[in-house]
């Protein structure tokens, strides 16, 4: 594409924006996108240095409180938690939760929700780790790592590491072929507004549906002018969120899934994530995928009958598309031999976890069912000072 500026062909905020109505919408637009960035990096800076630097009692030991976290409870006794990592400084979400529970045994499991394959990212990794072990001597922090290059390199740093792709996670029971349901689209793309899941290599294709969502990547204003433009690409293009002022509204997982069995194939079209949920959700819901080369371990459980990889241009992606549409695979067969690598790793999980348990003192029998819920109720974001409420109240004897 002729306009991206990077390696990875990210389109710039204008191209994202599409054209304007006048000169001053357009600046306008740039000023609530400089006003948005300077916002995100006022808080990533407190995400990177507030949970190192306060206090672990006093007035100012609470300033980090409302970073927001996702803590799930493995187990209560011994205190298990699950939470994923991200960001440039992926370690600030234990050391924020990690801190406030220094007086108790825990072990954390991490997972990596971006690719862990930076260099920089995990020395610095490396460093947060030695400094934690002085802080809490009673916990152990365990990676759950989406690829094997991962496990390498967290372990090089003199981390405790896993192969353990984060998409075990999502729900057969959720996500599964819906046979009453006419296919409408040759593909579906689930990607939110950002620059990084690269909307625009779809753009080729014929009749296509966008699951798309706003984290505030980009303002609200041009989030908005993204959407216009999306909605503009062609009238056999849809997007499936209801829209309300402009913005989309969420969909349900039942209702994601849905909208998966009304496309042919599904995309992922990132250079860079974490392993790509939406990945692991096309696959048991009986898509094939069409991807572009990546990194962060989404590849894991594609199978070459099924899922091609191709440039991340346009027309690539439009007749890997139609390769796969034409080819009419039976949603069954791809389900089936997904979830038969699933629950094998699932399987190899489940016999870590019951070692761990035991060797931290419990005495209940080995795991013999799946322990994560569904990512809808794994993923609970809340301030950091909430979840360390709800964990001292699990740790008070009962009345």
């Amino acid at each position: 594409m002729a306009g991206a500026v990077d390696k990875d062909r990210h389109e710039t905020f204008e191209e994202m924006i599409g054209p304007v109505g006048s000169p001053l919408q357009h600046m306008l637009l740039k000023a609530a996108r400089r006003a948005n960035r300077t916002a995100d990096k006022l808080r990533l800076s407190a995400q990177k240095r507030f949970p190192f630097i306060l206090p672990s009692r006093g007035p100012l030991s609470d300033l980090d409180g409302g970073i927001q976290v996702s803590v799930h409870v493995v187990s209560r006794d011994p205190l298990v938690l699950y939470t994923p990592v991200g960001g440039p400084r992926p370690f600030y979400s234990v050391a924020a939760i990690g801190r406030r529970l220094a007086s108790r045994g825990a072990t954390f499991l991490l997972m990596p929700s971006w690719t862990l394959e930076r260099p920089a990212v995990v020395d610095q990794i490396g460093r947060d780790l030695a400094w934690y072990a002085r802080l809490c001597p009673d916990h152990e922090v365990i990676f759950l790592c989406n690829t094997g290059e991962e496990r390498r390199l967290i372990a090089a740093v003199g981390g405790t590491a896993i192969f353990s792709n984060h998409n075990l996670m999502i729900s057969e029971d959720v996500f599964r072929p819906l046979p009453d349901v006419p296919v409408e689209f040759d593909a579906v793309y689930t990607g939110r507004i950002s620059h990084t899941k690269r909307h625009y290599l779809a753009f080729d294709i014929e009749r296509l549906v966008h699951i798309a969502t706003s984290i505030g990547e980009l303002p609200p204003s041009g989030a908005r002018a993204f959407l216009r433009r999306l909605q503009a690409q062609s009238p056999l293009h849809r997007i499936a969120n209801p829209i309300v002022d402009g913005m989309t509204a969420s969909l349900s997982q039942e209702e994601v899934n849905r909208v998966y069995n009304q496309a042919a194939v599904g995309l992922c079209l990132s250079a860079a994530e974490g392993a790509m949920y939406s990945s692991m959700e096309y696959l048991m819901a009986g898509l094939p995928i069409v991807s572009t080369p990546s990194l962060g371990g989404r590849d894991v459980y594609f199978d070459r009958d099924y899922c091609l990889i191709a440039e991340p241009e346009p027309t690539a992606i439009r007749k890997a598309v139609e390769t796969l549409r034409d080819r009419a695979i039976p949603r069954q067969e791809i389900r089936a031999r997904t979830l038969e690598k699933v629950r094998a790793q699932r399987l190899e999980l489940m016999a870590y976890l019951s070692a761990l348990l035991r060797r931290m003192g419990s005495d209940a029998p080995s795991l013999s069912q799946w322990p994560f819920p569904p990512t809808s109720a794994l993923m609970r974001w809340a301030p950091v000072r909430d979840h360390a409420r709800e964990l001292a109240a699990l740790a008070s004897p009962a009345d």
